[in-house]
C-alpha cells in the first residue's frame, strides 16, 4: 500500500484536485451568470438551476479543501495547518497562494448564504453573492500564479476568465437595459 501512497502520488492529487476545484468553481461562476442573466430560463426549471449552481460551488468548495489537506501529506512542500489556514504564511509563493485561501473563505461564504437567505434578505443575500466575482478572481490568480501546470491549463484559464467577464459584462447591460426600460419617460 505504501508503494502506492507516496510522495509523487500524493503530488499529482495535489495537483488534479486543485484543477478540478478550479473548474468547478468556473462552472459555478459561469452557471450562475447564465441563470441569472435568464438564459436557460425557459429549458431549465429554476429550482434545478439553482441546484445545479449549489452543487458546482459545494464541489469547488470541497475539492478545494482536499487540495489544501493533501499538501499536508506532501513531500515536496511543508505547510502547516496554519499555512492553509492563514493567508500568505505558506511556504510556496505566499502570495498567491494566500489570495487562493482568501477565495476559498469567500467561495464557502457565498455558498453558506443559499441557506440563509430567508433570514437576511433577498437584498443583502444579492450583495453578499457579489463576493463571488472575488473568490473567481482570486481563484483564477492562485491557479495562474501558484499552479504548478499553469503552461498546460493557459488556455482553459484565458477561456473561462474571458467567458466570466463577458457574461457579466452582459448581465450589465442587460440590467441596466432593464432599469431604463421601468423608468418613466420624461417630457
Amino acid at each position: 500500500m505504501s508503494a502506492l501512497i507516496n510522495d509523487e502520488t500524493i503530488w499529482y492529487l495535489v495537483r488534479s484536485s486543485g484543477t478540478v476545484a478550479y473548474l468547478f468553481m468556473a462552472a459555478s461562476t459561469i452557471w450562475g451568470l447564465i441563470v441569472s442573466s435568464k438564459f436557460l430560463k425557459e429549458v431549465v426549471p429554476g429550482q434545478l438551476s439553482l441546484a445545479m449552481h449549489n452543487y458546482l460551488s459545494w464541489n469547488a468548495i470541497g475539492l478545494t479543501i482536499l487540495h489544501a489537506v493533501l499538501l499536508l501529506f506532501s513531500g515536496y512542500m511543508d505547510y502547516s495547518v496554519v499555512n492553509l489556514l492563514v493567508p500568505f504564511t505558506g511556504p510556496y509563493n505566499p502570495f498567491w497562494v494566500g489570495l487562493g485561501i482568501i477565495g476559498l473563505y469567500l467561495s464557502i461564504l457565498t455558498t453558506l448564504t443559499f441557506y440563509i437567505r430567508s433570514r437576511i434578505g433577498y437584498k443583502t443575500f444579492h450583495l453578499l453573492h457579489y463576493l463571488t466575482y472575488g473568490a473567481f478572481v482570486l481563484s483564477l490568480l492562485h491557479s495562474w500564479f501558484a499552479g504548478t501546470d499553469t503552461a498546460v491549463l493557459q488556455i482553459t484559464y484565458l477561456v473561462t476568465g474571458l467567458l466570466v467577464f463577458f457574461l457579466t459584462v452582459y448581465r450589465v447591460l442587460m440590467a441596466l437595459t432593464d432599469r431604463k426600460a421601468l423608468t418613466p419617460q420624461q417630457a
